[in-house]
This record gives C-alpha cells, sequence and structure tokens, in this order.
C-alpha cells in the first residue's frame, strides 16, 4: 500500500501535533530567542561592502576597527566565492561619536543664541579627532553652518580611514572595492511601520477573499491558519540562521502568503466542491498534486540560494532563502494542518 494513501486512515487528526510543534518552536525563534535581526534598511545604520583579490578575514576586521573606533552592534562577515572573489559585510548601528555629534547639531540647529553657540561647540569637539581644529564663528547662524559642515567632513574622514586601516591591514593596495549604504534610525523606522501596514493590510484582504469564495468558516480559517504558519516558521527560520528582515525579505513574505495560499486553495476546492470521487481519493489526489508544486518550487529556489550565495548576490539570496523557508513549513501546515481539519469537516457534514 501506498504509505501517502493511508497518511489519512485511522486517526488522522494525531497529524495535527506536527505544525502546533513547529508554531510553537518558530515562534519561539522568531519572537524571544535569538529573534529576527532587522537589516539596516528597518533599523538604520550603515553598510559597508569590500570585494578584494586577497582573502579578508572577519575576527581581524572586527577588532581592528574595534579598536580604532566606538561602533554600536558592529558585525563583521567574511565571505569568499569563485565567482565574486573575496569579500567582508561590515554592518554596524552608528559611530558613536558622530552619532552624537549629529544630535548636537539638531539641538543647535533648533536653539538660538547663545544656546545654539555651545551646541555647535560641543559637535565640533565631538568629532575633533576626525577633522583639522575649526575656530567657529561668534555669530550663532554661521557657526552652525560650520558645525554642520565639521560633521560631513567627519563622516567623509571616517569612511577613508575605515577603507585606509582595513587596505593596509591585509595589503590590499589598489585591488579593492568598497561600497558603503546609510539609512538614518528614524528612515529605517518608517520603513519598518510602512512594511508591517503593507503586510497587514495584504492579510486582511486575503482573509476577505478567502471568506467570500468559500463562504463557510472552519475551511476559510483553515486557509488562514495554515498561511499564518508559514509566516511564522519563515520568520523562525530566518531568526535561526540570522537571515535579516529587509525590504527585500519582506516581499518575500508577501509572495509566500501567495504560495501558502495557493496550494490550500487547490486543496479546500477539491474537499468542497467536488464529489466525482471518494474523499479520501480527492486528499490523496490533492496531496500528489501539491507535493509537485512544492517539489518544483523547492528546487528551483534551492538552485537560485545556491547561485546566490556563490555570486554573492545579497538580494536573492534573502529572498530565494525566505521563500525556501516558508515552503518547507507549509509542508506541515497544508498537509498535516489544513487537510486533517478539512477532512474531518466534510467527513462531519456528511453524517449530519
Amino acid at each position: 500500500m501506498n504509505p501517502l494513501r493511508g497518511l489519512y486512515k485511522g486517526n488522522y487528526k494525531r497529524l495535527l501535533i506536527l505544525p502546533v510543534i513547529v508554531f510553537i518552536a518558530t515562534a519561539f525563534l522568531a519572537f524571544v530567542y535569538p529573534g529576527i535581526p532587522l537589516g539596516i534598511d528597518l533599523s538604520g545604520g550603515t553598510l559597508i561592502i569590500i570585494r578584494s583579490e586577497k582573502p579578508l578575514d572577519a575576527r581581524q576586521t572586527e577588532e581592528l576597527l574595534t579598536q580604532n573606533f566606538d561602533l554600536t552592534d558592529l558585525s563583521v562577515v567574511s565571505t569568499s566565492s569563485p565567482v565574486s572573489g573575496n569579500g567582508l559585510t561590515i554592518k554596524f548601528a552608528r559611530n558613536t561619536a558622530i552619532a552624537a555629534a549629529e544630535k548636537e547639531l539638531a539641538l543647535a540647529k533648533a536653539s538660538q543664541g547663545e544656546t545654539s553657540l555651545a551646541h555647535s561647540r560641543a559637535a565640533v569637539e565631538l568629532v575633533s579627532d576626525y577633522i583639522p581644529t575649526v575656530n567657529l564663528s561668534a555669530d550663532a547662524g554661521k557657526a552652525v553652518q560650520q558645525a554642520s559642515e565639521a560633521v560631513v567632513d567627519a563622516k567623509e574622514s571616517f569612511n577613508n580611514r575605515v577603507q585606509a586601516l582595513i587596505s593596509e591591514k591585509f595589503q590590499l593596495g589598489k585591488e579593492v572595492a568598497f561600497q558603503k549604504k546609510d539609512v538614518s534610525p528614524t528612515l529605517g523606522s518608517a520603513f519598518y511601520r510602512t512594511a508591517f501596514n503593507v503586510g497587514l493590510v495584504a492579510m486582511v484582504l486575503i482573509t476577505i477573499v478567502i471568506f467570500i469564495f468559500f463562504r463557510q468558516v472552519v475551511p476559510s480559517v483553515a486557509v488562514i491558519a495554515s498561511a499564518v504558519l508559514d509566516i511564522v516558521g519563515a520568520l523562525g527560520l530566518m531568526a535561526l540562521f540570522q537571515i535579516p528582515l529587509t525590504l527585500s525579505s519582506i516581499p518575500a513574505l508577501l509572495m509566500l502568503i501567495g504560495y501558502s495560499v495557493d496550494t490550500d486553495v487547490m486543496l479546500t476546492t477539491k474537499l468542497l466542491k467536488r464529489r466525482e470521487q471518494s474523499t479520501d481519493q480527492r486528499v490523496y489526489d490533492s496531496l500528489i498534486t501539491g507535493l509537485t508544486m512544492n517539489a518544483t518550487t523547492i528546487a528551483a529556489l534551492l538552485t537560485m540560494l545556491v547561485l546566490s550565495f556563490t555570486t554573492q548576490m545579497l538580494v536573492v539570496f534573502e529572498i530565494s532563502a525566505v521563500l525556501l523557508f516558508g515552503l518547507i513549513v507549509d509542508l506541515s501546515s497544508t498537509w498535516f494542518m489544513n487537510a486533517p481539519v478539512l477532512l474531518w469537516y466534510v467527513e462531519r457534514r456528511e453524517r449530519i
């Protein structure tokens, strides 16, 4: 006997244990420990990507930056690929001195007279290690302008120092490429709120469509619950493998909702709206179709994952990883949760 045919025989409700365990475990990983890391798109910070023909050591680079700068939430990851060569990915939330200077500068712009002058002097003093001595004007307006220019110069000097230190440490010479990206915490917070609202609206709209299409509470709730489990599962695995939530991975989560609902709608439609076969046969046919769909998609995503990792295409890597995580979890949410619930619902309705 085909083991898949016997999956929903007997006490098939025991299958619900697996998705419950998956949900609890992944929810703990995502929201308790270790938690979902936020990319700089959402949390704010600085990302520096370095490409070189020579190997670059992440531990030595982190020690070098720690010794020379006061950087918060510093993270350094080394990469090596036969296609894209060697590289480093450096992330940090902020340079403490420059961030404090920017805060003083903002206060200077919001103040007047001696108060403004005092904040301007404080801003210049905080970045004095990065720039030549600045003699501030006694005029508050001019002093603020001079302080603004000093902070800008300090940022540029800091960037140049980082590049010079790493190039000198690993003797890179001119055979190196630096790419830098800055996102302010305020902008990152705005992106995060917008992304959350978009996801919430998407779930509400999908819920409405599902209820309108099936017009039955239990099947509709089962479809939505399956989609929620897929999202939580993907977030949990992102936390486990420390793949950050970014403006690239959030659209992947929204795409995952579509993949999840697609399989569940197919299963629900076969069970509720078709009568030409027995209930067991309809579930089995749906299972074979769904597994075929998932297998082909997972194979394609694995290919994307390997190629993007090899070529260091971070955006493609994040998208393919999130979708892959979600589709793996979808196997349990659809066939170990949604299918048993629907089968119980159909059998109960037929007995009435």
